[in-house]
């Protein structure tokens, strides 16, 4: 009886990932897995299209594609085998599975987005100088081969266009128009998929994708092609940024050389800064927005490589148990997480943090402030996401293990000397973990009635019990402190004062005035109705984070830990209690500090 070989992640090479750390080794290793599973994920598409021949209409059989991909196989492995690693490859087939089992919605025709395994047989047969041709689909009037590039029928009157390759050339003709895809480059109605190769010793060669529509995390997206000045601007935050990796990150530069093949260029959105994302069955894939320097580009390299390796991982390991529906605080986030998704972030960010570790030790000046800070925040975000993670029942004995290591490496950190990061910076990075945690709570935490009522003093009994989490209906929220704080870094000279009290009160707790903080955040919240309207706003939402460490930094203990646990209670009990009588917020506040377990 013969028995199917399964991948193994050898021991030494988990207890490095544990330590949050990679090597060219295991990016080898994973490569070689994820390998198989991509061929798994084409095999089980082109299988299930064989036992729904209707769907693919009006294309050709699967038939017609199994048989010129294997013989491209045969007459060019290797060249299959790269192209069957290509991320885009990866995407298109697995949202391909999701609209036939309904997991995806389109108002594409269904074989729109089935056509993909013919423009992978196309672009398989053409890497091996076979000839072979075919129908492919149109999406919206372009037509995307993998690896080569995306093809332009404006205003075409058919869904499809006839393709076909001889010689390792590709013609496309949709009856009216022909498509000859060039060697290299763009050409008429054609848009290559262009390569970016930095790096004088270690090199490292990726797609520059801007224009595949599946290039994406979700549906499908339209291309957006970079001009001639956009992509030198990314040509050289990536050489810029390679050479950084190679200089001060050497074993994370040999991990990622062959772990990252493809840069998707985002779309900034408002509100966001720089915003990165990887795929799953993408490997290799890093999708970001356009970052303002070297050094951010080299840092989501960092972040979004932490993911690919992770996703590796749980591709042979399970790390949680099935979702139970628990979600928790993940302190990088504006919403609640599940343990799954709150595990991909500890990993990221505790990469995040050793990036700026390293950082603080090779630069100075203003550099040497931003990394001191940006250490010092990431350090507490990843050091209390992992007390969480470890606290959730939801872990593998395998998770565990994963998140201990990563705990030990933090502690380590957490011992060694503050004064490489400095008592004032400490400071700002302390206020913008705790304004976001304080304010999360305030969104997503709601108390019970009978919470309100006990503590509001119209029972006899107080009534604790854990808080019960109503998501904010809202993803984001508008915070300013992290943004000040930063600045304040830079320019330590107090900004003037602004005529909202609530940011006033915030400028004067970031320059450690906490009695004037104080006075405005009170006041802020003097000038709101008491009642308890919810969803919460931003701008109350700022008041009562500012009120809490306001207090906290004028030693009011009892208040400040009453609003630090449950601030949706204070704020409840508060709204209950001056419906019938002259009170303040810090006075429920100092009560409720001396009952709250």
């Amino acid at each position: 009886m013969s028995t199917v070989a399964r991948h193994r992640l050898s021991a030494g090479s988990f207890a490095v990932l544990a330590r949050g750390d990679g090597s060219a080794e295991i990016t080898q290793d994973f490569r070689v897995t994820e390998e198989s599973r991509r061929l798994l994920l084409v095999s089980t598409l082109l299988n299930e299209l064989a036992d729904r021949p209707h769907d693919l209409e009006p294309l050709a059989p699967v038939a017609t594609v199994l048989e010129i991909i294997t013989a491209a196989q045969q007459e060019a492995p290797d060249a299959l085998r790269d192209l069957l690693m290509d991320p885009g490859v990866g995407s298109g087939c697995a949202y391909a599975l999701r609209r036939l089992h309904g997991g995806a919605r389109s108002n594409q025709p269904l074989f729109v987005d089935l056509g993909v395994v013919h423009a992978l047989a196309l672009a398989g047969a053409a890497r091996a100088g076979l000839t072979w041709s075919t129908r492919l689909p149109l999406r919206d009037g372009h037509v995307m081969i993998p690896t080569f590039g995306l093809a332009r029928f404006p205003g075409a009157g058919s869904a499809t266009v006839m393709a076909s390759t001889e010689d390792g050339r590709i013609t496309l003709h949709d009856g009216h128009r022909e498509i000859v895809v060039p060697p290299a480059g763009d050409g008429d109605n054609w848009w290559a998929l262009r390569r970016v190769d930095v790096g004088d010793g270690l090199r490292l060669s990726v797609w520059l994708d801007d224009v595949d529509p599946l290039r994406d995390l979700g549906d499908p997206v339209a291309p957006a092609r970079l001009d001639e000045t956009a992509f030198a601007r990314w040509q050289q935050l990536l050489d810029d940024a390679w050479r950084l990796l190679c200089r001060d990150y050497p074993d994370d530069a040999a991990a990622m050389a062959d772990g990252v093949t493809s840069i998707v260029p985002l779309k900034h959105l408002p509100g966001w800064d720089t915003r990165s994302a990887s795929n799953g069955e993408a490997f290799g894939a890093v999708m970001v927005s356009e970052p303002p320097d070297a050094v951010t580009m080299a840092v989501s390299l960092i972040h979004e490589y932490q993911h690919i390796k992770l996703g590796a991982l749980l591709h042979l390991i399970r790390l949680t148990d099935q979702d139970d529906g628990s979600v928790y605080y993940a302190p990088w986030r504006d919403d609640p997480r599940p343990l799954a998704g709150l595990l991909q972030g500890i990993y990221a960010f505790f990469g995040i943090a050793r990036f700026w570790r390293t950082r603080l030790r090779t630069v100075d000046g203003d550099e040497r402030r931003i990394a001191a800070f940006e250490y010092a925040y990431a350090l507490r975000q990843t050091a209390e996401s992992v007390h969480i993670g470890l606290s959730a029942t939801g872990l593998t004995p395998a998770g565990r293990e994963l998140v201990e290591g990563l705990r030990d490496q933090v502690t380590q950190w957490q011992s060694e000397p503050a004064e490489a990061v400095g008592s004032h910076v400490d400071r700002l990075a302390q206020l913008t973990a705790d304004s976001h945690r304080i304010g999360w709570r305030l969104r997503h935490f709601r108390p019970s009635e009978n919470e309100i009522t006990a503590y509001a003093g119209r029972a006899e009994q107080p009534a604790p019990g854990p808080p019960v989490l109503a998501p904010h209906p809202e993803l984001r929220w508008r915070q300013r402190i992290p943004a000040v704080a930063r600045r304040q870094l830079l320019a330590p000279a107090t900004p003037a004062t602004p005529a909202d009290p609530v940011a006033a009160g915030e400028n004067a707790l970031l320059a450690e005035d906490s009695r004037a903080a104080l006075a405005a955040f009170a006041g802020a919240l003097d000038g709101l109705d008491p009642g308890d309207s919810a969803p919460i706003s931003d701008d109350e939402a700022r008041a009562w984070v500012g009120l809490t460490m306001s207090l906290e930094a004028e030693g009011d203990r009892l208040a400040a830990a009453a609003l630090h646990r449950r601030p949706d209670l204070v704020r409840a009990v508060y709204a209950a209690t001056a419906a019938r009588t002259a009170v303040t917020p810090v006075e429920v506040a100092r009560r409720l500090g001396t009952v709250l377990p």
